[in-house]
């Protein structure tokens, strides 16, 4: 058998922001001024200084959504040939090396993926040529404040950009080279193209992300379909004589007709969509646009001042007062430009700690053991938070199930400048110096789009666990649509109010949960029930079907019966 290499380039486009990390910078506090300040967390660089996805990041997301799809099917053609003995060729060998058994790399290599295209690299510079960056911090689950040393700022790939991936393959060995005994064998023709095969069908189907922050939906690409070819290319060509390799260097031999994308079918995943508008208007403040503002009205000001005083004028004092600038609302970067946005990472956050709220609740009502987070760090919080809690959400240990994507928004009319003033506490009269206040947008918002993955799990959750998880998360999205949690910040000043106005599950079968919705846009009808009270009534009907957690007690009884540690249930387990 002669070696055969392989070349699959695959045209991508990132459908929300990407961000993955390289060397991360600590912010020295001790510095004067540094209290409040954040490092960025930037892309990986190559040797000019250019922004990339490395290979070794692209290929483990590669792999884990290969093993996915294999241990979700074991028994169609493509698990036949992809064997856990042809994966030890494709991916490498993961086992411990020895004399009788020498480990063999992997016959795939994933090339590195630039950000930037290189037509921007070469000439005409600007904005394309610097990634935005979104800042973001964490809240105290016990004081509902911005918590200590919490304050984080993302550089990030914004929705729609073009990604080329490029994976190599090489099959085979020269001819009359034999493979030591004991060494694992090189991965065959067959092999590589069949992998290639459920490689585009993963793609196909939207079950591959690059990149950290995925439970903020980051991280997802699409294939970039044009009209007149396919998303992807592929070329073959065997290196056994020099005219082989010329052919090699040449293009090789084009293979676009001699595969097929595996049929992965769509996301497996259960779908939440909640229809909503806000009353009052939303702020998730970005702090960087009103220090840019206050900067340029300082700048404005210093220009009249001496223009003024040129013209013997005075001071032209009272243009800008204390050079006030209202908290301005977060944007993102798009295909279609800059657009407002809801963080899913702020929704999101907003969800966990109203649910940890319930959890923490029921715990104690029924005098189970619940730690005081008074003295507490929002990370020791986040780590001790309940079973559920951290089944959806997440720890520093695992991945939580519930992805919230970002929400965009389009202005309808131009910003409201909602202004404040601090009372002074001694005179009762105006504090000098304080007045502080909002920009509040007053936009059609879109959806707020939520996802339960049942494979971002936790190995121990079984089909009860899964639906006591929902319906915890059900009854925050009752709170959500009866008008008691709000979004955003200045929650407590008359912002963030919510006013939901249809709710819609899909792909719930995975998690024992059927399809529903109430009601649908337009709804609201007088007589109707009303959607809380809905919301309610679904999550009875399936909280009837879920089993007692094992050892539990006699004293729990469906859903809540999975809030105990395991540890706990199995101290009652031993009492009983």
């Amino acid at each position: 058998m002669s070696v055969i290499r392989y070349e699959l380039t695959i045209r991508l486009k990132t459908a929300s922001p990407l961000h993955s990390g390289g060397i991360d910078e600590v912010v020295n506090r001790l510095e004067e001024g540094k209290d409040r300040q954040t490092v960025v967390r930037r892309f990986a660089r190559d040797g000019n200084d250019r922004p990339i996805l490395t290979g070794r990041s692209v290929k483990g997301a590669l792999r884990a959504a290969c093993r996915r799809h294999l241990e979700e099917r074991p028994n169609d053609a493509v698990a036949k040939v992809l064997t856990s003995e042809a994966l030890r060729r494709l991916w490498g060998d993961e086992g411990k090396k020895s004399a009788s058994a020498p480990l063999r790399a992997a016959c795939l290599t994933v090339h590195t993926v630039p950000l930037i295209p290189e037509a921007d690299d070469a000439g005409k510079g600007g904005a394309d040529d610097a990634l935005p960056s979104r800042m973001g911090n964490a809240i105290d689950r016990y004081w509902g404040s911005v918590a200590d040393g919490a304050l984080f700022e993302h550089e990030y790939l914004p929705a729609g950009r073009p990604l080329t991936l490029v994976i190599t393959a090489q099959a085979g060995l020269p001819d009359g080279v034999a493979v030591p005994a004991g060494a694992v064998e090189p991965a065959t023709p067959e092999q590589i193209e069949t992998l290639f095969e459920l490689l585009l069908g993963l793609f196909r189907s939207e079950r591959i992300s690059f990149g950290g922050r995925r439970g903020a939906g980051w991280g997802r690409v699409r294939p970039d379909v044009r009209p007149d070819a396919d998303f992807w290319t592929l070329t073959r060509a065997p290196l056994g004589s020099c005219d082989d390799l010329v052919r090699w260097l040449s293009g090789g031999q084009d293979m676009a007709g001699a595969i097929t994308p595996v049929d992965c079918g769509g996301p497996d995943r259960m779908r939440i969509t909640v229809e909503w508008n806000s009353p009052t208007g939303i702020l998730v403040a970005d702090p960087r646009i009103s220090e840019t503002e206050l900067k340029r009205k300082r700048q404005e000001k210093e220009k009249r001042e001496k223009a003024a005083q040129k013209a013997d004028q005075g001071g032209g004092q009272g243009d800008v007062r204390d050079d006030y600038v209202p908290a301005m609302q977060m944007c993102t970067d798009t295909a279609e430009g800059k657009r407002l946005v809801l963080p899913g990472s702020s929704v999101r956050g907003a969800l966990r700690s109203r649910a940890s709220r319930i959890a923490r609740t029921i715990l104690a009502a029924r005098h189970a053991p619940v730690a005081d987070w008074s003295n507490t760090g929002v990370h020791d919080q986040l780590a001790a938070d309940p079973v559920l809690v951290r089944d959806l959400f997440g720890s520093t240990e695992q991945r939580g199930a519930l992805t919230v994507l970002d929400t965009l928004a389009v202005p309808r009319r131009k910003p409201r400048n909602i202004p404040h003033n601090a009372g002074d506490r001694w005179t009762g009269g105006v504090a000098g110096g304080a007045l502080y206040g909002e920009e509040v947008h007053d936009a059609q918002w879109g959806d707020l789009t939520l996802e339960l993955d049942p494979n971002s799990f936790s190995p121990q959750a079984d089909v009860n666990r899964r639906k006591a998880a929902w319906c915890l998360l059900g009854l925050v999205l009752a709170e959500l649509a009866a008008g008691t949690l709000p979004l955003g910040s200045r929650g407590t000043r008359g912002l963030g109010q919510v006013r939901v106005t249809g709710i819609r599950i899909e792909g719930g079968s995975s998690l024992g949960v059927e399809d529903w919705s109430a009601p649908e846009k337009g709804g609201g009808r007088s007589g109707e029930e009303p959607l809380a009270a809905q919301i309610l009534s679904h999550l009875q009907t399936v909280n009837e079907k879920i089993a007692v957690s094992p050892g539990a007690g006699d004293n729990w009884t469906g859903w809540s019966s999975y809030l105990l540690p395991e540890a706990c249930c199995q101290k009652e387990a031993r009492d009983d």
